[in-house]
């Protein structure tokens, strides 16, 4: 019995310590699962701590690209650079700075009288990558994403949309092109007013850094299109005339002169045609001032409409004209100026029956560069003086300049040269006399000069030693040329009529370059 309750002691001592290790044991496995939580979240919180290091780093690398960036990025966009330049230089600096997969910078368009809703639609300017979008693709201010985003002027990332109400998320994503599904869009804002947009796809940094440096790029970019914007209106305002809104004089001498030299450098033709309106001021005296500006704006949109888009047209002065023909020759200019007249003509301009021709008429004169001059002011001058000439004629028609050469009905006279002391270059730029008849030659000393206000016979030639206005016939190549071709009896009636203190050498073959009169004027479609 002893021995059983012995025993039974025993069991329950032995269970009692059974149980205080089981608890000692828990109590340990409780602590060992505590501590490698503790481990796993502390390796967890360092592996947290070290993204956060690595994401800090990076995002300081970015602050620090990000300020270097901004002043040249801004330098650049007010450095001069052109309105197409500005979205090229803008997508440069988004693609450096956020890396995005897709990158679209649009402007605003200009208003236009032709088109009253032009300013209510963006335009695709720049892409990155080439061709996600088409250069020109147009974006209406309301509509897509992108349009939203200027619609409501303010900077809208992925959640921004994602948390417009389901109708209208389901609008924007329909209308949206396919070519960006934009993360970001900052509409660049001056005054209140949107003139462009930034739309980003993918950008590598994240959506809030991205956004704010986003925010910064397009106040930049709004500051530089405003400006060019500005610029290029009173570029503009200096070269259009104000009444008729055509280009004005100023800027028609600037151009003329930059086309000529251009005509010249590539061996091309220009011809330029003047007119003026026909008894302007008998249509002012009898209907007002104010019916005469009505008649100059009907008239240049009238011509505007008649000539092609390369051609440059301007008011030159009160009811003067002018036209430039860039690459045009005379003969064609003259078909163009004739159908601008017909057109002026043709038209039922208010009081025009009240005309002395009973219509509103214009008179022109052509001239091409460089048979009629080589600068723009003789160039000028020559087509006004065909101006003229189509007053004497009557009115209402368009003369070309006609340069005419010594062998013609009147000799060709050059510019003076002032100061100029040698009596047989005098004589060269003054006009020929009429020396000799038909085939008859007749000899003067070489350092004679002949006389004043003579002409030469159209088939004259001259005797060995005669000092005629010959450098006043130069063509196109240059070389001034006799309107006869002298033949061996011509050569020796010249020798036989010479005088006898001629010391002048007998005239060789080799000593003349020899045309026929109608060589002078050379082969046909030459412009000299």
């Amino acid at each position: 019995m002893q021995s059983t309750l012995t025993i039974s002691a025993l069991a329950v001592g032995a269970l009692v310590a059974l149980a205080v290790l089981a608890g000692r044991h828990l109590a340990l496995k409780t602590a060992l699962r505590s501590l490698e939580s503790r481990a796993a979240t502390a390796e967890k919180e360092l592996a947290a701590a070290r993204r956060q290091a690595v994401q800090a780093e990076a995002d300081q690398q970015f602050l620090a690209r990000f300020v270097r960036e901004l002043p040249h990025v801004a330098h650049e966009l007010h450095a001069g650079a052109g309105g197409r330049q500005i979205p090229k230089l803008l997508l440069a600096a988004v693609v450096r700075m956020l890396e995005p997969r897709k990158a679209v910078i649009a402007v605003r368009r200009q208003p236009a009288e032709s088109e009253p809703d032009r300013h209510l639609r963006l335009a695709v300017a720049a892409t990155s990558p080439e061709g996600c979008m088409r250069i020109g693709a147009e974006i209406p201010i309301g509509r897509g994403e992108i349009g939203y985003a200027a619609d409501v002027q303010r900077v809208m990332d992925r959640h921004d949309f994602e948390s417009q109400p389901p109708p209208t998320r389901k609008r924007l994503r329909d209308e949206t092109d396919p070519g960006c599904q934009p993360d970001l869009v900052a509409p660049m804002v001056f005054n209140e007013e949107v003139v462009g947009v930034i739309a980003v796809e993918g950008p590598k940094r994240g959506l809030a850094e991205a956004k704010d440096a986003l925010r910064l790029l397009a106040q930049v970019g709004a500051v530089g299109l405003h400006t060019q914007a500005r610029y290029t209106e009173m570029k503009a305002t200096a070269s259009i005339d104000g009444l008729t809104g055509i280009f004005n004089k100023r800027y028609l001498t600037h151009r003329l002169a930059e086309e000529m030299r251009k005509a010249q450098d590539e061996v091309s033709c220009l011809s330029v045609f003047i007119f003026d309106v026909d008894n302007f001021k008998h249509y002012n005296d009898n209907n007002g001032h104010v019916a005469g500006d009505r008649l100059l704006q009907g008239l240049a949109k009238l011509v505007v409409e008649n000539v092609r888009k390369e051609t440059i047209f301007g008011r030159y002065g009160g009811e003067e004209f002018l036209v430039i023909f860039p690459g045009t020759t005379r003969a064609q200019a003259l078909a163009a100026a004739e159908n601008v007249r017909q057109a002026i003509a043709a038209h039922e301009f208010p009081f025009g029956f009240d005309q002395p021709l009973g219509v509103v008429s214009v008179s022109g004169g052509v001239a091409e560069c460089p048979v009629d001059g080589s600068d723009a002011a003789t160039l000028v001058r020559a087509a006004d003086e065909a101006l003229y000439q189509a007053k004497r004629a009557g009115r209402d028609r368009v003369l070309a300049h006609e340069p005419t050469y010594l062998g013609g009905d009147e000799a060709q006279m050059p510019l003076p040269i002032e100061g100029n002391e040698d009596p047989r270059e005098r004589a060269a730029l003054e006009p020929a006399p009429v020396i000799g008849a038909a085939g008859e030659a007749v000899a003067l000393a070489a350092d004679v000069t002949p006389p004043r206000r003579t002409r030469v016979a159209a088939d004259y030639t001259p005797a060995p030693g005669t000092l005629l206005a010959i450098a006043s016939v130069t063509p196109a190549t240059g070389v001034p040329r006799l309107t006869l071709q002298p033949t061996a009896e011509v050569l020796g009636a010249a020798v036989a009529a010479a005088p006898p203190d001629v010391s002048a050498p007998p005239p060789r073959a080799d000593d003349l370059i020899v045309v026929s009169a109608d060589e002078l004027a050379g082969p046909p479609g030459d412009k000299a």
